[in-house]
């Protein structure tokens, strides 16, 4: 469950999406989106290679992803990498995507159900039931997403200046 005590740390009101930092593999990744209506994990190549991961690990299986908007991207092929959420672990399968993004993951509904999690983007938490009965909780991080909305925001440099 999720009461007002949850909301200690939030920024509000607010429509955010919701940003964490997580382990996968052997690498802290910052800006990781949990998205629960993403049917896919996706995890960028300018993010993979600097992790060290072996690049044999890579299966070479293109995959049409279609965004919300229509336009669709081939994936570079898939690759399954160990997700620490606290003392939660899981193998997740993710598409490997080449595109600007300011988000380095983002973890979907896979995740979400192979870990049992129960989001609340309202909250800005995930609470995980672990293997002792107890519940992890990992807190999004609000500043880190305005700074994502911030730069995304921001016009395209022209070089010219305003008239």
């Amino acid at each position: 469950t999720f009461d007002d005590s949850d909301l200690a740390y939030v920024t509000g009101p607010h429509h955010d999406s919701w940003v964490i930092t997580i382990q996968i593999d052997s690498a802290m990744v910052h800006r990781v989106l949990i998205n629960g209506g993403k049917v896919v994990n996706i995890i960028m190549s300018s993010t993979l290679k600097p992790m060290g991961v072996d690049e044999s690990r890579i299966i070479k299986k293109s995959t049409n992803l279609v965004g919300f908007n229509g336009e669709s991207k081939s994936s570079e092929g898939e690759i399954t990498l160990l997700v620490y959420a606290k003392s939660v672990s899981s193998h997740e399968k993710f598409n490997i995507v080449n595109c600007p993004s300011f988000y380095n993951v983002i973890l979907g509904r896979p995740w979400l159900n192979n870990v049992r999690a129960v989001p609340s983007t309202y909250h800005q938490y995930v609470k995980i039931p672990a293997r002792d009965g107890a519940v992890e909780v990992i807190r999004g991080e609000q500043r880190i997403l305005h700074e994502c909305y911030a730069v995304a925001l921001k016009p395209p440099r022209s070089g010219k200046s305003p008239k």
